[in-house]
């Protein structure tokens, strides 16, 4: 086997053990998820740009209302994002063991 067919799959090897040996998104970025869920909690109501309205207008000044709304919603985001940076993982940790798999069924044929 050439030496650079053997090199890609040692790459190959090292992008999967990377990737299965990974900590959740989460685990890493937990604290951060906090402080930034509770600073646009704290700000996105009354934030307003030039001639608009702030979100906390719509709500008729029902702060609680409004404030869990946003917290609501800033959880739903993180949960969807948590999800979605999952399966992108899973998907892209498949398709590099099959490459590697395929790599090592031509490996001794040339």
């Amino acid at each position: 086997m050439s030496d650079l067919k053997e090199r890609r799959l040692k790459s190959l090897d090292y992008q999967i053990q990377e990737l299965e040996n990974r900590p959740s998104y989460l685990k890493n970025y937990w604290l951060r998820l906090v402080v930034v869920g509770v600073l646009v909690t704290l700000i996105a109501p009354e934030y307003s740009a030039r001639n608009s309205k702030s979100l906390i207008y719509y709500f008729d000044y029902n702060y609680p209302l409004c404030y869990s709304v946003v917290a609501f919603s800033y959880v739903v985001i993180c949960a969807i994002m948590l999800l979605t940076f999952t399966i992108q993982d899973k998907k892209k940790l498949k398709k590099l063991k099959e490459k590697r798999d395929l790599n090592d069924l031509f490996r001794d044929q040339y």
